[in-house]
């Protein structure tokens, strides 16, 4: 005899297909990924995100997007990622979704936005041809965390837009490393120049290459299948990740300061009426299918290395002017302590075609140390000028800190071994990295600090404290 299901049964199952979570989705920015072999994007995210969760209904989620390809593509890669998860019953009806994009990432989210609207009735097709329609995607989010984002574009890009035979040559010399990380003697050698120049240099990011390619050397350390399948798929998704770059850079074009093709402009370019047209899907549709977006950024600023004019542009680092390049214009004195790499990166930034953007959101506090008063055109994370992270509305917090330190690389963290026999070296040294050594010193408490504000924002823990005096 089949047994009768209880009335209470079925309400159980009726209160299962509603839900009531926080999905926190964390999106990359320019040449950005999940995780290539053991180092994260989003370095030392998830075990904070452990600790602050205690019983919050709260789930983080990593995407993968492709590193360098146009915003419309990363974006239509975001929604597909959303489009998945909810057709999977991974994001249910009554759930909230909070997308927090780091640079780029924060492109990506507006081009997005405005997508969902302009495409509200069409389907977005996931597994096995079940779709969602991008008002379905779009009424369950509640949140953006904006964390260094070119919203007027940047400096850097227009410079490297301006000289793409370098970028060209970065990437070959790169993926004809990891070609031949496969091969011991070659990688041995590479590892042990790379070892030498970043001694010589300070910077981690040489130590970040020489990581990569050990871990990619399938004959380096105790050899075992597990190892050699391990080295097999970093060496295959470093080569994955530098083949996306060499047949897809529309990023940059996508991140200057100025449009280069006015038909295929990002949300970095978009004039007054397309800005104030995306406000008004931001703020959400009076019948209340579409709910407002609340945001939080997050504005970055590096220590100066150089000494520029206050109240002028900076000079632009032209390759035919010596003069202007990083090492000679840089002040003995404001650069101590910061590396290369990041000399090479603000110096690249500082000059260049970026104005003041016009309705630029104010600062609501500062985090940390104070930041330089006043704030300059040239000033900027390494990446990114700092006038253009100001986003029109929202909380604004302002700190000290280079581009990468806010995700996580800001310190040399020592990877965990895997190897069986813990005598033996691990393949990768370390799984974060001080990417861009900038001044003052970013700090594990100013992380948490950060991380901390993001998730409290995104579940409105913080209102909930204030009106109740706690969580």
């Amino acid at each position: 005899m089949v047994p009768r299901v209880k009335p209470l049964d079925l309400a159980i199952g009726r209160d299962l297909l509603v839900g009531n979570r926080y999905h926190i989705v964390l999106v990359p920015g320019f040449a950005g990924f999940d995780a290539l072999g053991q180092v994260e994007y989003y370095a030392g995210v998830t075990s904070l995100f452990k600790k602050w969760r205690n019983s919050t209904a709260a789930v983080l989620h990593y995407f993968d997007n492709l590193p360098t390809a146009a915003v419309r593509t990363r974006a239509k890669r975001l929604c597909a990622f959303l489009a998945k998860r909810m057709v999977r019953g991974q994001i249910l009806e009554g759930d909230k979704v909070v997308l927090v994009g780091h640079s780029t990432g924060g492109l990506d989210i507006r081009q997005l936005i405005r997508d969902l609207h302009d495409s509200a009735d069409l389907p977005v097709y996931a597994d096995g041809g079940a779709s969602v329609t991008g008002r379905d995607i779009r009424s369950r989010i509640d949140t953006a965390a904006f964390l260094s984002v070119p919203h007027w574009g940047t400096n850097i890009a227009d410079w490297v837009h301006s000289h793409p035979a370098w970028r060209k040559l970065v990437i070959a010399e790169l993926r004809a490393a990891i070609a031949g990380s496969q091969y011991y003697l070659v990688d041995s050698i590479e590892a042990q120049i790379t070892g030498d120049i970043a001694s010589f240099t300070g910077t981690d990011l040489l130590l970040a290459a020489k990581d990569a390619l050990t871990e990619a050397n399938e004959n380096y350390g105790a050899r075992s299948p597990s190892r050699t399948a391990d080295a097999q798929e970093a060496a295959s998704e470093l080569a994955l990740y530098l083949r996306q770059a060499s047949s897809d850079f529309g990023a940059i074009d996508d991140l200057t300061s100025q449009a280069n093709d006015p038909k295929q402009k990002s949300p970095a370019h978009w004039d007054e009426d397309e800005r104030k047209r995306e406000l008004e899907l931001w703020r959400g549709s009076p019948s209340g299918d579409y709910p407002p977006i609340r945001t939080l950024s997050f504005a970055t600023v590096g220590g100066r290395p150089f000494r520029f004019r206050s109240g002028a542009r900076a000079p632009v680092w032209e390759l035919t002017r010596p003069w202007t390049y990083p090492e000679l214009a840089k002040d003995a004195k404001l650069s101590a302590g910061t590396d290369l790499s990041y000399r090479f990166c603000y110096r690249a930034c500082a000059g260049g075609p970026f104005k003041w953007p016009k309705h630029r959101g104010g600062v609501s506090c500062v985090l940390g140390p104070a930041p330089p008063d006043p704030l300059e055109l040239w000033d900027n994370d390494g990446i990114v000028n700092t006038a253009s992270m100001f986003w029109p509305e929202g909380e604004i917090v302002l700190l000290m800190g280079d581009h990468l330190d806010i995700v996580g690389h800001y310190q040399l963290v020592p990877a965990q071994e895997t190897s069986d026999n813990h005598k033996d070296q691990p393949a990768r040294r370390y799984r974060s990295y001080d990417a861009l050594k900038s001044t003052p010193q970013f700090t594990a408490e100013r992380f948490d600090q950060v991380w901390t504000q993001i998730f409290d924002f995104a579940t409105q823990r913080a209102a909930a404290a204030a009106a109740g005096g706690g969580v």
